[in-house]
């Protein structure tokens, strides 16, 4: 597994001003001349709104198939408060955390989190296969999987476990949107066998021969 390395609480914009570790490393990684600049969106939050449609009429569906599975209000509001805590708190981190464990063994990976703007970020210079980069996009949404999966089949009167799914559900499938984004991308405009890894201006790819 890869080196993670916690950066904990920082301003967003400090994150990402190019003077952090992670901007060190990746320029002083090579990238071949012929390297292609994936073409992705200035706005990367803003693009990504569309892809969360469907996890959020997933969610609003899971809720609404339990209610009609259980024939009663299915939330104890004493426990609501827990899972805001898990929804908007301790998943960010983790959803972070889930990126880092895919990238290969011996490579840095900072992750870190601005409590301020309820944001989380994880930040490497490490190459990764095609492959590889589909999982570790993707891989954050078990983090709403999970809690949903319990939510259908929790017993009705076992509410409190009930209550805390939905918000860990909703964020940890809505989180990943500019992930989604990504791998669309990726699949439309890599072929098999590339490479992709970060550059001063984003995200770029090779094929593997190029960096011989």
């Amino acid at each position: 597994m890869a080196q993670i390395i916690w950066c904990g609480n920082k301003n967003w914009n400090d994150a990402f001003n190019g003077n952090q570790p992670w901007d060190k490393e990746i320029s002083q990684r090579n990238i071949p001349e012929n390297a292609v600049t994936l073409d992705r969106p200035n706005d990367i939050v803003k693009a990504s709104v569309p892809y969360m449609i469907i996890p959020l009429i997933i969610c609003f569906a899971a809720v609404l198939i339990k209610k009609e599975m259980s024939g009663e209000f299915i939330f104890n509001p004493w426990f609501m408060p827990l899972s805001f805590l898990l929804g908007f708190i301790a998943a960010m981190p983790m959803h972070e955390l889930f990126h880092a464990i895919c990238y290969p063994k011996g490579e840095k990976v900072y992750i870190g989190v601005s409590i301020k703007e309820l944001r989380a970020f994880a930040a490497s210079s490490a190459p990764l296969s095609r492959e590889r980069f589909i999982v570790m996009s993707l891989l954050p949404a078990v983090l709403g999987i999970i809690p949903l999966i319990i939510l259908l089949i929790c017993p009705i009167t076992i509410k409190w476990l009930i209550t805390i799914c939905p918000v860990p559900m909703f964020m940890g499938l809505i989180s990943p949107a500019p992930d989604y984004m990504d791998v669309i991308l990726l699949l439309r405009n890599m072929p098999k066998g590339a490479v992709v890894q970060p550059a001063k201006d984003g995200l770029v790819w090779y094929k593997q021969s190029d960096n011989r």
